[in-house]
C-alpha cells in the first residue's frame, strides 16, 4: 500500500520521478515551481530554480550547468499552429528547448518553443526569447535583443 501510495505521488509530479535516477543531477528548489511533464526534462549540474518557475516540457527541455532560473521565469515547449487555427482547426505542436552552460535566466522572462540558448548567456528580467542565442552575452527586451558581450 505504502509503495503505490509513492509510486502514485512520483506519478503525479512526473519531475520527481525522472530525477530519482539522476541523483547527481538534482537541481536545487528556492521556491516551488510549476512543472508540467516533467519526465522530459533533463538537467545539468549546479542548476538552481527559484520560486512560480513555469516549465512547460511536452516537448524535451534539456538544461546545462550552472544555469539560473529566476523568479516567475517560463519555458514554454507548446505553440498552436496559427495557420490551422485561422482554418477552424486547434492543433498544438511542440518543439525542444537547450539551454547551454552558464546560463541566467532573469525574473519574468519567458522562453518560446524551438528556442537554443547557447552557452554564458544573461536573459534580462522580462525579456521574451523568440529566436536562437547563439552568441554569448546579455540580452533583454520583447523581442530578447543583445546588448554586451
Amino acid at each position: 500500500m505504502v509503495k503505490k501510495m509513492k509510486y502514485r505521488i512520483l506519478k503525479v509530479l512526473g519531475f520527481f520521478f525522472k530525477i530519482i535516477y539522476k541523483w547527481n543531477n538534482l537541481p536545487i528548489f528556492f521556491g516551488i515551481p510549476n512543472i508540467v511533464n516533467g519526465m522530459n526534462i533533463e538537467f545539468g549540474k549546479n542548476v538552481t530554480i527559484n520560486p512560480q518557475v513555469y516549465l512547460n516540457a511536452s516537448s524535451k527541455i534539456t538544461i546545462g550547468k550552472n544555469v539560473s532560473l529566476s523568479v516567475g521565469c517560463k519555458l514554454i515547449t507548446t505553440t498552436l499552429d496559427s495557420e490551422k487555427f485561422l482554418k477552424g482547426k486547434k492543433l498544438h505542436y511542440n518543439k525542444p528547448i537547450l539551454i547551454g552552460d552558464n546560463v541566467q535566466i532573469g525574473a519574468g522572462s519567458v522562453v518560446l518553443p524551438g528556442i537554443n540558448i547557447c552557452n554564458n548567456v544573461i536573459v534580462g528580467a522580462g525579456s521574451v526569447v523568440t529566436k536562437n542565442i547563439i552568441d554569448s552575452g546579455i540580452y533583454v527586451g520583447i523581442p530578447a535583443r543583445k546588448i554586451k558581450k
